[in-house]
């Protein structure tokens, strides 16, 4: 896989091509294989998906929250956001390695894709907690999405239940979940030109693609979040807040004020790691 790019595919899934571009792509380290309990299992993961286009994508064009996960561009979850830490350490931990990615299109919960996790490593902010960076080998997204309320019985009761983030499957409601999925057009490549759509259009309105980026998020850009600055992070002693009462942070490394919903593992100022505090008053 180069930048935003899936080169190689296995059917009936996308797997990515993780050659090239140096070594901090997996298998290499930092990236540790992970140890998946059999029979498989998963987890129902919410993210929030954009408004403003026809496809579930993830929510690029969300004012002061542009997201990054789930990153289709490099196959991973966690490494470039805070989002979801507790569900991250459960697929490490038990080894419930597919993620089935549901989003909220009018009024609906719908399932729109999936990844098979096959590696981890520490993320940013493991120093002062667990934070683990999520890599699949396999992904695959749908057009149209799947909603939740049209699923088979029994596993329609589940995935309906109230749940707010992430909700775990077993493993009979994981072939199921599987199975619907292969059952269906593979749409990454038209959820990858989306997202470049949606980022250029954020550049073209606001000079920046996503959090003062300029450029699309790749395994370039990945390099330093793989290799941080130990200096620069949260200590052992230090609670990350993953949100700030004031939607402003401040950095410990260029002393700017960031504006955003939620915590960013670097800034966008200077791109130092774990360096944003919460602003608690104004």
């Amino acid at each position: 896989m180069t930048s935003g790019r899936i080169l190689r595919r296995m059917s009936p899934e996308r797997t990515p091509d993780y050659r090239g571009e140096g070594d901090v792509r997996p298998p290499n380290p930092p990236w540790v294989e992970l140890v998946a309990r059999t029979p498989d299992r998963g987890y129902l993961s919410i993210y929030l998906s954009d408004d403003l286009s026809a496809l579930a994508v993830r929510a690029v064009t969300r004012p002061h929250d542009n997201k990054s996960d789930p990153n289709l561009e490099t196959a991973t979850y966690g490494l470039f956001s805070t989002c979801e830490r507790q569900m991250r350490a459960g697929v490490v931990h038990s080894g419930r390695r597919y993620l089935f990615f549901v989003t909220s299109r009018r009024g609906r919960r719908v399932l729109t894709g999936h990844y098979r996790i096959a590696w981890y490593c520490d993320g940013v902010l493991s120093s002062s907690g667990v934070d683990y960076a999520l890599a699949a080998d396999r992904l695959r997204f749908i057009h149209p999405p799947v909603p939740l309320d049209e699923l088979p019985d029994g596993l329609r009761e589940h995935a309906t239940r109230r749940f707010r983030a992430f909700l775990r499957v077993g493993a009979d409601q994981t072939q199921q979940l599987l199975r619907l999925l292969e059952d269906r057009p593979d749409r990454m490549g038209d959820y990858l030109t989306e997202i470049d759509r949606l980022e250029r259009f954020n550049r073209y309105h606001t000079g920046f693609r996503c959090w003062q980026r300029t450029e699309p998020f790749s395994w370039q850009a990945a390099r330093d979040y793989l290799r941080p600055d130990p200096s620069r992070q949260w200590s052992a002693s230090e609670t990350v807040s993953n949100q700030s009462p004031t939607g402003r942070w401040h950095c410990q490394a260029c002393g700017q004020t960031i504006r955003n919903d939620a915590l960013l593992k670097a800034c966008p100022a200077c791109n130092a790691l774990g360096s944003l505090r919460p602003i608690t008053s104004t």
